[in-house]
């Protein structure tokens, strides 16, 4: 395949804050401390230790195998064609669904801040993902350019609130510490998991770096200190001044940016919603239209998604993404089907992938002692997670049995040619 590097370690570091600094940070701070109280901190700290070892793992493998297939080649050298394919059509299924809950999780901020009516938060949320298309179909190197204005701009206004909030923080509000216990902690640790995803997107940019030796290792370590700090010292400030609970049961960053720099809570609500929803929508598409390429080209997908423009951008499968997710929008909104119940599906299909990925690179790295353990970590982490989705594992099980049907289909009527290692078509 064409590789055309563009990416930089300054475009990494954006790029993996942009995947991981994702909506959550709207809600989660607050949602947690509602059911584990000042102990949500040490919930946000232990995550933030704990996702040492999956991004460490995860761009260890990246660098290894520098493919477009990221996750499913780290689990294909693993494990086989099979489920190389399977936790392919895992990674791309969460994506062609999870962009419109993003995209809706942001567009119901922006349009609760100006007391829009409810059928506009659909139109919000299609304009946002359209923007994450135009900023593709431009190239990675567009991409990568608005990933680092969108990461670099949160980052300063979250920097820049909780320097201002941290000596408002009371020690009266950190006592009792725990008062739900070791359960309220756990339940505190699911919540969180939702915000940590991310770091599994930029295996499948490797290829787009310029330096991929030492870059994506560098950009991967910036990346987990700054996201772990900010995002413990978000549940700190967000603790410390007592700002969960009554006064932002919805947004409480927004309340503490209203706090700490005068910004009226609804705008600002309204731009760190649309911000951090940009950046996680952009980086997504960018990393899952590549996973589709190089499936495609493997015939673990229908060659059709293996065709590229002169820019070397993926742009079928960045078209077929995009519509993917504007239905699930149209679907949500002709059944009334709540945010909430969508949102399982991706998180899911995303716990899914990171154990097959997880175990996979706990295989490859058995006999290294630091990426066994990194790995081993990252597994049980996963596993202990996985039964909390409930019925919705039915998700992943549909999934790997239109796949495996899909290839059965595929061997039988279309026999991988001679030539099957040319380069795919471009238009």
């Amino acid at each position: 395949m064409m590789q055309k590097r563009t990416v930089t370690i300054t475009q990494g570091v954006a790029l993996y804050m942009g995947a991981v600094l994702g909506s959550g940070i709207l809600i989660l701070p607050g949602y947690t401390a509602q059911v584990a109280g000042p102990a949500s901190i040490l919930a946000w700290a232990i995550l933030s230790l704990l996702s040492i070892p999956v991004a460490y793992t995860f761009a260890r493998l990246a660098l290894k195998y520098e493919n477009y297939g990221g996750i499913s080649t780290i689990v294909n050298a693993a494990f086989g064609d099979t489920w190389g394919a399977i936790v392919g059509w895992f990674f791309l299924v969460w994506v062609a669904t999870g962009q419109a809950v993003v995209g809706l999780t942001g567009a119901a901020y922006i349009a609760a801040a100006f007391h829009w009516p409810p059928p506009v938060v659909y139109g919000i949320a299609f304009l946002l993902l359209a923007a994450a298309l135009v900023s593709n179909l431009l190239g990675m190197r567009i991409s990568g350019l608005v990933s680092l204005g969108l990461s670099g701009t949160v980052l300063i206004l979250l920097v820049v609130t909780i320097a201002y909030s941290l000596p408002e923080t009371t020690p009266n509000h950190f006592v009792p510490f725990a008062p739900f216990g070791v359960r309220g902690i756990g339940q505190a640790c699911v919540l969180i998991f939702w915000a940590f995803f991310g770091w599994e997107s930029i295996t499948h940019l490797v290829p787009e770096f310029k330096r991929p030796h030492p870059d994506v290792m560098r950009s991967t370590w910036i990346s987990v200190i700054v996201v772990g700090l900010v995002y413990t010292l978000l549940a700190v400030v967000t603790v410390g001044t007592g700002i969960y609970g009554s006064e932002a049961d919805t947004a409480p960053l927004a309340s503490l940016m209203n706090r700490a720099l005068g910004v009226n809570a609804g705008l600002a609500t309204a731009i760190i919603a649309c911000i951090v929803c940009l950046g996680t929508l952009n980086v997504y598409l960018a990393s899952s239209s590549r996973l589709a390429l190089s499936l495609g080209a493997d015939r673990k997908l229908p060659r059709w998604f293996s065709g590229t423009s002169a820019n070397g951008t993926p742009y079928r499968s960045v078209l077929f993404l995009f519509i993917t997710n504007a239905l699930v929008l149209l679907f949500s909104y002709r059944f009334a089907y709540p945010v909430d119940k969508l949102l399982l599906l991706p998180t899911t299909l995303g716990i899914l992938v990171y154990i097959l990925a997880s175990l996979a690179c706990l295989k490859l790295l058995w006999h290294d002692p630091k990426g066994r353990w990194a790995a081993g970590i990252s597994t049980a982490l996963c596993v202990a997670i996985a039964p909390f989705s409930g019925g919705y594992l039915a998700v992943p099980l549909l999934t790997a049995a239109c796949c495996l049907l899909y290839l059965y289909i595929a061997k039988r009527t279309s026999p991988l040619p001679a030539d099957s290692d040319s380069p795919p078509e471009e238009a």
